[in-house]
């Protein structure tokens, strides 16, 4: 994977860690997205609903599905094998352990983008339990709907999925919400934001 289209992200999440820009990080990042491409296992699996499941018909989700005409529940993972591999070298190399889970994180990201390109057009933004105010305990209702144990995702009591490098979202079909920087866990950090630029294409 050619890491040019991946570094800003993943320098923004090693923010949250101080870590700062220099050719040695990137050799670092370089390294950990070519080992993750040996481990990772992605698995995507989700749910199309015509009309919104009860639990989304509150704020701030009917803001976010003003307009739809149908919401997709899904949940993606790189398996547990990345989960491992971050666990060993937090045993033996910190840095490394670091670098690799920022690397994981943004992977994640960017190979459901990209999956979610062929669940058809005019798909908003995934909208994660947890973002915009939203409660993060809401990711049980999309398990008990969507059954990821499937694909090898699990949670835990206190809503921790595993394997960690996995997501759950909820994906509108047409309506008018429009990716926004607000409330975004990175922004704090976020190299795009720094440039004066955002990490998508568009508002839509």
């Amino acid at each position: 994977m050619n890491s040019s289209k991946l570094i800003n992200r993943i320098y923004a999440y090693l923010g949250f860690h101080s870590v700062a820009k220099s050719p040695e990080t990137d050799t670092l990042i370089e390294q950990c997205l070519a080992e993750l491409q040996n481990i990772v296992h992605f698995r995507y699996t989700y749910k199309f609903y015509q009309s919104a499941p009860e639990f989304l018909r509150r704020e701030p989700y009917t803001e976010y599905l003003k307009g739809c005409g149908g919401v997709y529940l899904a949940v993606m993972t790189l398996g547990g094998e990345v989960d491992a591999k971050i666990r060993l070298y937090g045993r033996t190399d910190a840095a490394k352990a670091i670098v690799l889970d920022a690397c994981a994180s943004a992977y994640l990201e960017k190979l459901s983008d990209e999956y979610e390109e062929t669940l058809g057009e005019n798909l908003s933004y995934r909208f994660c339990p947890g973002y915009g105010g939203s409660d993060i305990a809401d990711i049980k209702y999309i398990f008990e709907l969507v059954k990821p144990e499937k694909i090898g995702v699990s949670l835990t009591d206190t809503n921790y999925m595993l394997p960690s490098k996995s997501m759950a979202g909820i994906i509108a079909v047409g309506g008018a919400a429009g990716k926004t920087c607000k409330n975004c866990i990175v922004a704090e950090h976020c190299e795009y934001i720094k440039r004066g630029k955002k990490c998508y294409g568009s508002e839509k």
